[in-house]
C-alpha cells in the first residue's frame, strides 16, 4: 500500500519533468490523469482519497477539458464560435505552463505522510475508524443534533446579515458531519430512516434552487467515508464511478433547461419542480444515443473546461497587462486572517473583480473565475506560476496533515474533513482566497 501511495506523486513528477523539455503535451495531460483516476478508484475503501480527488477534478477541468476543446470544439465549430467558447490560445502556449503547473499541484498535494503510526490510508485508518465508531457509539443524540442544527441554519442563513452568513453555512455543513456520524454507527437509533431522509431533504433542495453544487462538491468530501472499510473489488468500484459520472452528466445536461423552468418561468414556469426534473432527466436517458454527441456534449464542455477562463488570462498577461509579481493574490491572502469588521473592504472572495482584473471581461448575472493557476501566471509566468502551485498544493497538504495530527488527541476531528475541505474541493474554479479564507474560518469555527 505505501508503494501505492507514491504513485500518483511519482508520475507527476516525471510529467513535471518531462513537459518541461518535450511537447507531447496530449500523452502526458492523459497519463497523469489516468494514473490518478486508476489510483484513486483503487485506495477507495483502503484510505481517505479527498487529496486524489480534488488533483483528479482539478486535472480534468484545466487539462483534459481544455483538450477537449482543441480537439473537438475549435473555432470553426458552429458552436464554439456562437458562444466565443473556442480556446483563445495556441495549444502548445497553454499546456507548455498548465501542465507543468498542475504536475507540480498534484505532486506536492499528493505526496504521501506516514508520522507515529497516523496516516489517512492503511492499517492506521482502519485502527482509526474502529477508534471513532467507539465514540460514536457515546455521543447519544449528538450526531443527530448535529444533522437537526445544520437543517436548521439552512432556512435561517438568508435571513441573516452578510456577515453572519458563512458562520450559518458551517453551522449547515455540519449537518453532513452528523451523518457520517450516523453512517459509520451502525447501532444508531433508525440510521437508515435518517439517512434516506437526509438524502431525500439535500436532493429536494437542489431541484428547488436549480443548484447542485453541495450535491456534487460535498459528494468529494465524504465520498471516502462512504466505502472506508470496504472490500470492493476494482470492477464494482468502476461501476459505481461510472455511475456517478454518468449521473454528473445528466444533471448537466438537464441544468440549463429546468432552470430555463423554475428561474426564468419558461413555458409558464413549474409548480412540481420533482416531477418537471423527473421529466427532463427522462427525456434525456430515452435519447441517451445522442447524449454523448459533440453537440449534446457542448453545454458540459462549456461548464467543466476552466482552462478557457486560465487561457483569457494568458492571453492577457504580460501582452497587454505585465505580471504584477503576485500583488493580488498577496492581497488575498493577507485578507484572509484579517475579519471584515476591521477590514470593510478587503477583497471578497468570487469571480467578479478577478474575471474584470486578469481577463478583462466584464461579468454580470453568472459567476466564473480564473482559479490559482490562472492568479499563478498572471502574478509569477510561467516558472513563477510553477512554483506558487506547487506551494498551493504543500498549503492544503499541510492543513489536511494537521487535521490528522490533531486528530491523534482528538479522534473525531478527522470526521469534519467534509467541513473544512468543502471549498477547496473546487477551488480550482474559484482562487487562492477562497482556499486560505475557507480553511482558516472553517477550521477556527471546528
Amino acid at each position: 500500500m505505501k508503494q501505492t501511495n507514491y504513485i500518483i506523486p511519482s508520475v507527476a513528477l516525471v510529467v513535471l519533468v518531462l513537459s518541461l523539455t518535450i511537447s507531447a503535451y496530449a500523452y502526458l495531460v492523459l497519463g497523469l490523469f489516468f494514473t490518478i483516476l486508476v489510483v484513486t478508484i483503487y485506495k477507495l475503501g483502503r484510505a481517505i482519497v479527498l487529496r486524489d480527488l480534488v488533483a483528479l477534478y482539478s486535472s480534468f477541468i484545466c487539462l483534459v477539458m481544455p483538450l477537449v476543446g482543441y480537439e473537438f470544439y475549435p473555432k470553426t465549430n458552429k458552436l464554439t464560435s456562437m458562444f466565443v467558447k473556442y480556446m483563445p490560445i495556441p495549444f502548445d502556449d497553454y499546456f507548455s505552463f498548465c501542465l507543468p503547473a498542475m504536475a507540480a499541484f498534484t505532486l506536492a498535494l499528493c505526496w504521501p505522510f506516514h508520522r507515529k503510526g497516523m496516516s489517512d490510508e492503511g492499517i492506521a485508518m482502519e485502527s482509526m475508524i474502529k477508534g471513532v465508531r467507539k465514540l460514536i457509539g457515546k455521543q447519544e443524540r449528538g450526531p443527530l443534533l448535529l444533522v437537526i442544527g445544520g437543517i436548521f441554519a439552512f432556512y435561517v442563513t438568508p435571513l441573516l446579515p452578510q456577515a453572519l452568513q458563512f458562520f450559518f453555512t458551517l453551522i449547515y455543513l455540519s449537518s453532513f458531519v452528523g451523518i457520517v456520524y450516523i453512517y459509520l454507527d451502525p447501532k444508531f437509533p433508525k440510521r437508515k430512516t435518517i439517512l434516506w431522509a437526509y438524502i431525500a431533504f439535500i436532493l429536494f433542495q437542489a431541484l428547488q434552487q436549480g443548484m447542485f453544487t453541495i450535491v456534487a462538491y460535498m459528494g468529494l468530501t465524504i465520498f471516502s467515508f462512504v466505502f472506508i472499510g470496504k472490500k470492493y473489488s476494482m470492477i464494482t468500484k468502476l461501476l459505481v464511478l461510472s455511475l456517478c459520472v454518468f449521473a454528473l452528466i445528466i444533471i448537466q445536461s438537464v441544468k440549463v433547461v429546468y432552470r430555463d423552468y423554475i428561474w426564468r418561468g419558461k413555458g409558464g414556469g413549474a409548480d412540481n419542480k420533482v416531477l418537471l426534473y423527473s421529466k427532463l432527466v427522462q427525456e434525456k436517458v430515452s435519447n441517451a444515443s445522442d447524449l454523448f454527441s459533440i453537440d449534446a456534449m457542448f453545454p458540459i464542455y462549456m461548464r467543466t473546461n476552466q482552462g478557457f477562463n486560465i487561457a483569457l488570462v494568458m492571453r492577457r498577461f504580460p501582452r497587454v497587462t505585465p505580471y504584477d509579481n503576485g500583488a493580488n493574490v498577496f492581497l488575498s491572502i493577507a485578507s484572509s486572517f484579517v475579519p471584515r469588521l476591521f477590514w470593510p473592504d478587503k477583497p471578497m472572495a468570487g469571480g467578479k473583480f478577478n474575471m474584470k482584473y486578469y481577463t478583462g471581461v466584464n461579468i454580470v448575472g453568472w459567476s466564473t473565475n480564473v482559479g490559482p493557476l490562472g492568479e499563478a501566471y498572471a502574478s509569477f509566468g510561467r516558472m513563477g506560476g510553477i512554483l506558487y502551485m506547487l506551494f498551493i498544493g504543500f498549503f492544503i497538504r499541510g492543513v489536511y496533515v494537521v487535521v490528522f495530527t490533531y486528530s491523534k488527541n482528538i479522534p473525531l476531528l478527522f470526521l469534519w474533513i467534509p467541513v473544512l475541505f468543502y471549498q477547496v474541493s473546487y477551488s480550482a474554479e474559484n482562487d487562492t482566497l477562497q482556499i486560505f479564507n475557507s480553511l482558516l474560518k472553517s477550521g477556527i469555527f471546528v
